[in-house]
């Protein structure tokens, strides 16, 4: 808001049949887009006066502190616009840079953790940052993401970095912390819905490597009340993760061979070394008691093992090539009655572990095809292929960068397109980042309001 004072006096206001205002000039400096505002209901009286004038603007963007002038005849007066009113970012406040676009986005890599791999991973990155106008010398601060389970805490750092402005904090959770549920979580809920960990985070600087400001907050677990208020009172939160207790049972598919048999595959990629199960399952109210299931492999995938899961009920007869590429296994209820597996529900007969040969330079999906046979009615079921996705590198997750968070459309005033580049990363399982933009593809939910 601008406000001037004139000299001549309002009683020559009454005598005058022009128009009354102050022909005073505002402008604004060091600000990249700006805008000065008429409201649409402002009171036409508002500039009817020769002593004072008001003017609204609206700063967009700005890479340093914008300064508003206002000229009046040969007079002229600056003054820098106050930083409350530019509502800069508070996370970044602290540097000695001008900040008032920055603002630090989260993202966590994977919201479903299990007790067998207990890391967590968060990506965070500066939007708001001009990616074309970096300095290898520049200092961004560190982040520290704090993870919270009642009074158990963890805590892990990185440091803000690139022309993007962003790492990834890794932190481990205890194993402490799935052999007994919190004071407030009952065992049988934590095993049936896993345990919600609380993430926050806060920015500080340093100079050197990020580490903790005070020695209590090492990279490790502790638990206590001391810590908790002086931790939250500059903390952000991110979100929350849950934790389940068991193996990654969640990232499965089921594949139907026939009505009797179903397959449980695993989604995740692997790489090569790597051993995949798969677990084979008799159908809900299935009444098959005996079959031939027949399974070949593609080139570099090998058969390394084979597994009855009840010995009692089931007996299985196997058979595999030299080269374990291909196997023949006939399946035996040991009790055939079917009256008293009518109502039964689906329940595993057999796993099966299949190897990713090292020498075998492979990479894609790789195929593995099933088929049953029953050779009591002498029927054979259709080939079903199932796939492993093997990749030579691991990658956890995906992320879209947007180097601002916002779009404004101001072309229809200014003339000039609004464009903001967008990158996509991809996170690999030890936290390194990798630019994946040219291997994507985009597309925009609506034509008429974005286009990519």
């Amino acid at each position: 808001v601008v406000e001037s004072r004139g000299g001549i006096m309002d009683s020559i206001q009454r005598f005058s049949n022009l128009p009354t205002y102050l022909p005073a000039s505002p402008h604004i400096s060091n600000a990249d887009i700006f805008f000065f505002l008429k409201e649409a209901n402002q009171d036409i009286m508002r500039n009817s006066s020769l002593q004072s004038r008001v003017d609204s603007f609206f700063i967009y963007k700005a890479n340093q502190p914008p300064v508003l002038n206002a000229t009046y005849g040969p007079f002229s007066v600056e003054q820098p616009v106050p930083l409350d009113l530019m509502l800069t970012s508070a996370s970044f406040g602290f540097t000695n840079k001008f900040t008032f676009n920055w603002k630090l986005k989260s993202h966590i890599i994977n919201s479903s953790i299990y007790s067998n791999k207990p890391k967590i991973q968060t990506l965070f990155y500066i939007a708001g940052k001009d990616w074309d106008d970096y300095d290898s010398e520049e200092m961004l601060p560190c982040v520290k993401m704090f993870a919270f389970l009642e009074s158990r805490e963890v805590v892990a750092s990185c440091r803000l970095t690139g022309h993007l402005g962003l790492c990834v904090v890794e932190l481990e959770l205890s194993p402490s912390w799935f052999s007994s549920p919190p004071p407030l979580v009952s065992e049988e809920t934590a095993s049936l819905e896993g345990i919600t960990v609380e993430l926050f985070y806060k920015i500080y600087a340093v100079d050197g490597e990020c580490s903790p400001e005070d020695a209590k907050w090492e990279n490790n677990i502790h638990a206590g009340e001391e810590n908790e208020h002086q931790a939250l009172s500059a903390m952000e939160r991110i979100g929350s993760i849950v934790v389940y207790p068991n193996q990654d049972k969640l990232k499965q598919s089921s594949l139907r061979v026939d009505e009797n048999i179903i397959i449980h595959l695993p989604l995740s990629p692997v790489r090569e070394g790597d051993i995949v199960t798969f677990h084979v399952f008799l159908a809900d109210y299935s009444l098959a008691d005996q079959f031939v299931l027949r399974i070949r492999t593609a080139p570099g995938v090998r058969i390394s093992d084979i597994r009855v899961s009840d010995a009692d009920q089931w007996g299985v007869q196997e058979e595999t090539d030299s080269a374990r590429s291909s196997a023949t296994l006939t399946c035996v209820h040991n009790d055939p009655g079917a009256e008293d597996r009518a109502n039964t529900t689906s329940y595993e007969i057999l796993q099966m572990d299949f190897e990713i040969d090292n020498a075998s330079s492979l990479a894609g999906a790789q195929q593995i095809t099933w088929q049953v046979e029953y050779p009591r009615d002498d029927s054979v079921s259709e080939l079903v292929v199932s796939e492993i996705f093997v990749s030579r590198t691991m990658f956890v997750g995906i992320v879209p960068l947007a180097m601002d968070t916002e779009i404004l459309n101001t072309a229809i005033l200014t003339g000039r397109m609004v464009a903001v580049p967008v990158k996509v990363v991809a996170v690999q399982e030890d936290g390194s980042v990798v630019d994946v933009s040219d291997s994507t593809e985009c597309r925009s939910a609506d034509e008429d309001v974005v286009k990519v």
